[in-house]
């Protein structure tokens, strides 16, 4: 298709392009009129449908362009604020997902927002399964155009959501037995374990073993915090012994699992210091940890020869 880029000059101000491969590959141009007291995005003429890249870049030398599927603040193209437009670094308003989410749960949260949220599109979520990109969800809109009160006000309720959907996914996962969306979530809120906990470090190498989180208590005590997501994993014992000893102060150790077979617990009330707590689905269907009471006590003879039966199990 030919175009006269004159004719063009006289009536249109800017161009969007929308790349469309489910329609033969083709680019469809739609215009922005100069004597137009607001654009908007979403309802320009359409002026050409093209074939070519070529004959996209020839109109990219002649006008200023804008994606389909780019980031802009649709304020700031409303209001004809171009030259913003075109400053690569202005920050937008947006929400940032949970990085620790698999991709396939990430996919899962994008569906759940499309259905959810109608005024999204692929556009606001497509880069929410890209850790390259901070997993961010983009608002539409640029700090210089909301303040952060009018931020706050409008998309607070629409922030709640997207925070329920992503726990329930986490949850999801956890529950099926991934141990690092586990220590993930957890290092993330760490203030589910107990309320005022901070989070000093996660994956801590020490000489025969790595703790999975490093925390600090209300009251400047650190906390060791081990995790499984099985019931029966006898390594807790010698870590929660052992993992403690690496560290020069008074500590806590805090084990999260689903659950506690017997022999395990019982050997766990004879380490010192030991806190055992499980997770599991609350009421709203989101992680919770609760306290462990084991039904029973058991004697360190008990307890050493647990510890005498792994090293024949790792033997073997």
């Amino acid at each position: 298709m030919e175009f006269n880029l004159e004719i063009l000059k006289q009536s249109y101000g800017v161009f969007k392009v929308d790349y469309r491969q489910d329609q033969g590959k083709r680019y469809f141009v739609y215009g922005y009129q100069h004597d137009e007291e607001e654009w908007d995005f979403d309802n320009g003429d359409l002026l050409m449908v093209l074939d070519e890249k070529e004959q996209i870049n020839e109109l990219k030398r002649n006008f200023t362009i804008f994606y389909n599927n780019e980031w802009l603040c649709k304020t700031c193209f409303k209001h004809k604020k171009v030259e913003r437009l075109k400053v690569e670094k202005i920050k937008h308003w947006g929400w940032t997902a949970w990085e620790g989410l698999p991709s396939n749960l990430m996919k899962k949260l994008q569906n759940k927002i499309l259905v959810g949220i109608p005024e999204f599109s692929w556009k606001n979520v497509k880069r929410l399964d890209d850790h390259n990109s901070n997993c961010f969800i983009d608002f539409n809109i640029c700090t210089e155009c909301m303040s952060e009160d009018e931020y706050d006000s409008k998309f607070s309720d629409i922030i709640k959501q997207l925070e329920l959907w992503e726990l329930e996914l986490a949850t999801e996962a956890i529950l099926e037995g991934n141990e690092k969306v586990l220590e993930g979530y957890i290092a993330h809120n760490i203030e589910i374990v107990e309320t005022d906990m901070k989070l000093i470090d996660t994956q801590v190498k020490v000489k025969e073993g790595v703790i999975d989180i490093l925390a600090e208590d209300k009251n400047g005590t650190t906390c060791i915090i081990e995790l499984k997501v099985r019931t029966n994993d006898k390594n807790l014992i010698w870590q929660s012994a052992y993992y403690q000893s690496e560290i020069e102060e008074d500590v806590r150790v805090i084990t999260i699992a689903p659950s506690y077979e017997d022999v395990i617990s019982k050997a766990l009330l004879n380490v010192k210091n030991i806190e055992m707590k499980i997770f599991n689905r609350d009421d709203k269907g989101l992680l919770q940890i609760e306290n462990f009471e084991p039904n029973q006590t058991v004697k360190l003879s008990d307890k050493l020869r647990l510890l005498a039966n792994e090293e024949k199990d790792k033997a073997i």
